[in-house]
């Protein structure tokens, strides 16, 4: 799973995020999770730290999808969560 910290800097960031509201223009279906130890090795599962050494990526969120390497769109459940489309991100969130 993705263990990410959302920081408001460019420069700290490893990827920008766009969230979109329609599930066919994401690039990753996302389910946010409160367990760390739900799915190691997914980058659709994410779970929120409040520590950046603690993460496996350092997320900014930005307005425009053009502006983002990846667009999500969160699910509800942990089965909908994953890629929609090929991007070089896949397999580097966690």
């Amino acid at each position: 799973m993705a263990k990410v910290f959302v920081t408001d800097s460019n420069w700290q960031a490893d990827a920008r995020i766009c969230r979109v509201s329609d599930e066919w223009r994401a690039d990753l279906k996302v389910y946010i999770t409160d367990s760390e130890w739900e799915a190691e090795g997914k980058d659709e599962l994410w779970y929120y730290v409040d520590q950046d050494w603690l993460s496996t990526v350092k997320i900014t969120w930005v307005a425009n999808e053009w502006d983002a390497d990846i667009k999500v769109y969160f699910v509800d459940y942990n089965y909908q969560a994953g890629w929609n489309t090929a991007n070089p991100w896949q397999n580097r969130l966690w």
